[in-house]
């Protein structure tokens, strides 16, 4: 019997840097290593054009919207880059695709590259853990809001554990049906 592989929906903002066309590729062959097909949000080419390096509108915005939603609908499971993107946290675009993920019954593994910067910034008299604009950091030892916690089965250090993770939860699942 001949087993399909399985598609992952690679959700991050990877596809904003100069390099995306390498880091596609990666993410690509990190996927078939495992027996996975990558579904990526944009081909893997340098972006340009409409809303990338000239000005769009809203008709366009939304066209980028539906495919990307329409992409994680079709999916097995999500991995999710998580490391902060312009700023102390993860793309929203990436958060949004995790939620209909797990809304929608699809396993979402997150990754983040390293660790990240501590945001402490002193306490408040309460005793509250600040961040840098004056609002207060959650303290229950997690990486990540306890929101995008609770969507990702599991967030961990590097985009390989999060793949390998993937290859096993849906072997698993495979097995059971």
């Amino acid at each position: 019997m001949i087993q399909k592989k399985s598609l992952i929906y690679v959700a991050g903002p990877d596809l904003f840097l100069p390099d995306w066309p390498e880091r596609a590729a990666q993410a690509t062959a990190l996927c078939a290593e495992h027996g996975l097909t990558a579904i990526l949000p944009v081909p893997a080419v340098p972006l340009i054009g409409p809303g990338v390096t000239e000005p769009s509108d809203a008709e366009v915005a939304d066209r980028v919207f539906q495919a990307c939603r329409e992409a994680v609908r079709k999916v097995d499971g999500v991995i999710a880059n998580l490391s902060p993107f312009r700023g102390s946290e993860p793309d929203s675009g990436r958060v949004v695709e995790c939620v209909l993920a797990h809304t929608l019954g699809i396993p979402v593994i997150g990754y983040t590259c390293g660790k990240g910067p501590v945001l402490d910034f002193g306490t408040d008299a309460e005793g509250r853990v600040l961040a840098e604009d004056g609002g207060w950091i959650e303290q229950f030892g997690l990486s990540h809001n306890v929101m995008l916690h609770g969507v990702c089965l599991a967030i961990v250090e590097d985009s390989r554990e999060a793949v390998s993770m993937m290859a096993d939860l849906l072997g698993k699942r495979d097995i059971a049906e």
